[in-house]
C-alpha cells in the first residue's frame, strides 16, 4: 500500500466512525484530566474524577469535596497547550504524542514515532497527561 492509499483508508475509516458514532457517546473529558469549569460566570480550575454519559464529575482546586459536581460539556474546557507532551487515545489504546496547535476546544496532535500523515485534530476526551 502506498502512502496515498493509506491516507484515503484512514480518512474513510475516520469519516465512517463519525457517522456511526452517536454524538451523545462522546464524553468531553477523561478521568484525571485537568481543566477549567464555568461556575456563575467565572472559570475555576478543576480535575475530572469520573465520567458518565456526556457529563464530567469534577473537583475544584482548593475547595473541599462538598463542591464536587457533575458538569455538562458546555461548562468544561480542557487545559492543554502547544508543545505539551500528552497521551492520545486511538482505537482503545494510549499513544505518546504532542500538541501541535489549538483551535477552540480541539487540538492538533502528532504521535511520537509516526510521520506527519498521522497528525490529526482531536477532542479533549482523547487526550490525557
Amino acid at each position: 500500500m502506498n502512502l496515498k492509499q493509506i491516507f484515503l483508508l484512514a480518512c474513510t475509516t475516520f469519516s465512517l466512525s463519525l457517522l456511526l458514532s452517536p454524538a451523545h457517546a462522546r464524553v468531553p473529558c477523561s478521568v484525571g484530566q485537568r481543566g477549567d469549569v464555568l461556575w456563575k460566570g467565572s472559570w475555576y480550575r478543576a480535575q475530572v474524577l469520573n465520567t458518565n454519559g456526556n457529563s464530567c464529575y469534577i473537583t475544584y482546586d482548593g475547595y473541599d469535596s462538598s463542591w464536587d459536581e457533575w458538569v455538562e460539556p458546555t461548562r468544561f474546557r480542557a487545559l492543554f497547550y502547544v508543545g505539551q507532551s500528552v497521551r492520545i487515545l486511538w482505537k482503545g489504546q494510549w499513544y505518546p504524542g504532542r500538541i501541535l496547535d489549538v483551535s477552540g476546544n480541539n487540538y492538533k496532535i502528532t504521535y511520537d514515532g509516526y510521520d506527519s500523515s498521522w497528525d490529526e485534530w482531536v477532542e479533549p476526551a482523547r487526550l490525557s497527561y
